[in-house]
């Protein structure tokens, strides 16, 4: 490129270069800005504050951008910065003021922009009202009131509020009122609230209602008298839930700190106050929907009021209130700025300046505040993803869903590391950056490479089959042929009962058998009354019928083993003589072998495992030695409900259950109470067998953990695995 192409000649004909920075002169400020004075920076520097009364905008400056505004009028950067120089201990270039200026255009504090300019500046603000939308929806406000003139006229009125008088009048009434509730404590704490009516309802509404609006306007107030400006009050939706607002964004103004303090504490200090009457007030009313709404008031208004609006994460109260204490305006975003810097620094290193210098202790409570911030905002938003995906139909569900994770989750990240990777060029070597490299190709490796295959497998070792011997009917025991330990065969005869009830309503039914059979026989020899011989035939059948009954259940009455195995918790104090009943357990019988093994599988192990894997099971009981197990069956039904009730949470097992209650429909109760456990995510039921066959079966199910070798696989292909079945169950698919 040649000289004259940049504005330069050569030989005698040689000109000065024109410098563009003397050259351009800058547009002046608009006229109707306000320069106000703002309170010290961190350092003790003087601030001010931009006032923009159209758009009610404020801006805030520090001493080298005022004492460049207050030369604005020199026109070019090279002259303002010269004259800044020459009249003040400062040294900007010009190129501070031509950033300067860039921010005053931006904001529109500039005179004479072009058509283009604003016309660009529309453009980039515009978006298509589906993306307004998307954005918007979780949170938007509408102005209801203009309530500034109204403020003006009765602020008077509400001064006695602000007094000293009132304080204790307030103090009073609460300790007052804490006296008498604590004397019928037990009555204060089981208040019937009084809302399930229309006529409760519509109280409730119009306490909430009434009580939100003097928070508000404790807010409005409080900035009048401090002579702050209310523009707008209205309501304000935070994922479809209204809240009310009061905008207060001219407390900007005031340099007094304290005053600022006061102007965010308003609100809560009014509904402290509040409840303060209503405590009092519970004591005199009577019960009903009054009383309810002083309860209300008294209790649930204030603490959710403080709950939100104490905490510093979002832009509620307790922000401003933190905000104005540590004397940092803007907290937020420069404390963001300044972990986004530390973050850089603790993984590259980089050794960029700090963005902002404060005190040890103040740097520090900025760097707690953001990366707090950061962890309340994931968690709110997930929550907030979880919560808009429930609510709305499946189709738009999954949208907003996508939307919320993607926009206000992954979308700062992206942001994040596309910096990183632009600045990828300024990395040096140097031990945090050999540090994240590490811990990242750790992450990676434990993300990719397969683990340990182990699945928990939650189990009950039992035996494979097991009898509880009963009686039939109340009886008495005759004899008593069986040990607690003995080896017993099926049909092996255990005890002997005697029924006299049954024995005597045999010899009863033997008579009236006898006497129908007497009374046949006569009939018919006689040969008279033959048409009744037929009745007298069917009431023989019935009688013998009925001694057949009385036979089977006399014969009932030898208690026989029902399977082979080992006779176990014989009860206590068995004897001849003794009269035992149906419901009590005369023993058990426990079948032969090394038992079974019971379990449950998650539904996201259920691929790994496979019959013929090893495990051991580790029992609940310390006592008990670890036992090798192979699988030998694995069912890929999911099971409805729980056949194994220790396994459930309800009674202490580690699979969470629904506890389902109905009719049982002509089931047992064994039955009804396994349908009755439904697990809350789908299991699948697995079978193992002990190795160690020789071993005698459990006298009792015992709990455990069965560790089964499963299919080795990484992290991220569990995630995966999970993440598809997931999104298959939720689309329907």
């Amino acid at each position: 490129m040649g000289a004259a192409a940049i504005g330069m000649t050569t030989g005698p004909a040689a000109v000065t270069p024109v410098d563009p920075l003397d050259s351009v002169r800058l547009p002046p400020l608009r006229e109707e800005l306000q320069l106000l004075p703002a309170p010290p920076a961190v350092d003790g520097s003087p601030c001010w504050t931009i006032h923009d009364p159209v758009r009610n905008r404020y801006f805030r400056i520090g001493h080298g951008a005022f004492e460049v505004i207050a030369r604005w009028h020199h026109g070019s950067p090279r002259a303002i910065a010269a004259a800044v120089a020459a009249e003040t201990v400062l040294e900007p270039e010009a190129e501070d003021v031509v950033g300067l200026y860039k921010f005053l255009a931006g904001s529109n504090l500039t005179q004479g922009a072009d058509v283009d300019f604003l016309a660009k500046q529309t453009a980039a603000r515009r978006t298509s009202w589906w993306m307004w939308l998307l954005h918007n929806y979780l949170f938007f406000r509408i102005p209801l009131v203009r309530p500034d003139a109204f403020l003006n006229a009765t602020v008077r009125y509400v001064a006695p509020f602000y007094s000293r008088g009132w304080l204790w009048t307030v103090i009073g009434a609460g300790v007052l009122g804490l006296i008498l509730v604590m004397r019928q404590w037990d009555s204060f704490a089981h208040t019937f609230l009084h809302f399930f009516t229309l006529e409760g309802m519509a109280l409730y509404g119009l306490t909430l209602l009434v009580t939100k609006t003097l928070h508000e306007l404790g807010h409005a107030y409080t900035a009048k008298r401090f002579g702050c400006r209310v523009p707008t009050m209205g309501a304000a939706f935070l994922v479809m839930w209204p809240v009310l607002y009061t905008d207060t964004s001219d407390a900007w103004r005031l340099v007094s700190r304290r005053a600022r303090l006061h102007i965010a504490a308003a609100g809560m200090l009014t509904e402290l106050a509040l409840a303060a009457f209503a405590t009092l007030a519970w004591s005199f009313l009577p019960d009903g929907p009054l009383r309810s709404a002083a309860f209300f008031v008294a209790t649930v208004s204030w603490v959710t009021t403080l709950t939100i609006n104490l905490s510093p994460f979002m832009r509620f109260d307790g922000y401003y209130l933190l905000a104005d204490a540590l004397d940092v305006p803007n907290l937020q975003d420069r404390a963001f700025a300044l972990a986004r810097w530390r973050l850089r620094e603790w993984l590259f290193g980089l050794g960029d300046e700090v963005p902002e210098r404060f005190d040890p202790w103040l740097h520090r409570v900025m760097l707690a505040y953001a990366f707090a911030t950061w962890v309340y905002r994931l968690v709110l938003f997930i929550g907030i993803a979880v919560l808009v995906y429930h609510v709305f139909i499946k189709v738009l569900g999954i949208v907003l869903f996508a939307v919320e994770v993607g926009w206000f989750i992954l979308r700062p990240l992206v942001n994040e590391v596309k910096e990183w990777w632009e600045r990828r060029g300024s990395l040096r070597p140097n031990r945090n950056l050999l540090m994240t490299l590490g811990g990242l190709a750790a992450l990676v490796w434990l993300a990719f490479v397969p683990v340990t295959g182990t699945i928990a497998v939650p189990s009950v070792w039992r035996a494979e089959g097991f009898s509880t011997l009963f009686a039939p009917a109340p009886s008495r025991i005759v004899e008593v042929l069986v040990q607690p330990g003995r080896r017993v065969a099926a049909g092996d005869l255990l005890f002997r009962l005697e029924a006299p009830e049954l024995t005597s309503k045999l010899e009863q039914s033997e008579l009236r058998i006898a006497l129908a059979q007497d009374r046949i026989d006569r009939m018919l020899a006689a040969r008279d009354g033959l048409d009744r011989v037929r009745v007298m035939e069917e009431d023989l059948a019935a009688g013998l019928a009925d001694r057949q009954g009385l036979l089977d259940g006399l014969a009932r009455l030898e208690i026989r083993a029902p399977i082979a195995g080992t006779v176990v918790d014989v009860a206590d104090a068995l004897r001849p003589g003794r009269w035992v009943g149906p419901s009590l357990a005369l023993g058990q019988i426990v079948a032969d072998g090394g038992g079974e093994l019971v379990g449950y599988v998650a539904e996201n192990d259920l691929t790994r495992i496979m019959v013929g894997a090893g495990a051991v099971f580790h029992a609940d009981d310390p006592l008990r030695p670890r036992m090798e197990a192979q699988v030998t069956a694995v069912n890929r039904v999911s099971v409805k409900g729980l056949d194994i009730p220790a396994l459930a949470s309800i009674h202490g097992g580690p699979i969470a259950v629904e506890s389902q209650t109905g009719p049982s429909m002509g089931r047992t109760n064994a039955e009804a109470a396994r349908s009755n456990l439904k697990p809350v995510e789908a299991v699948y039921r697995v079978t193992l067998a002990p190795l160690d066959r020789t071993q005698a079966g459990p006298a009792h199910q015992m709990r455990g953990v069965a560790r089964v070798d499963g299919e080795a696989r990484s992290l991220a292909d569990r995630f995966w695995r999970t993440a598809l079945a997931v999104l298959i169950r939720e689309t329907g698919f």
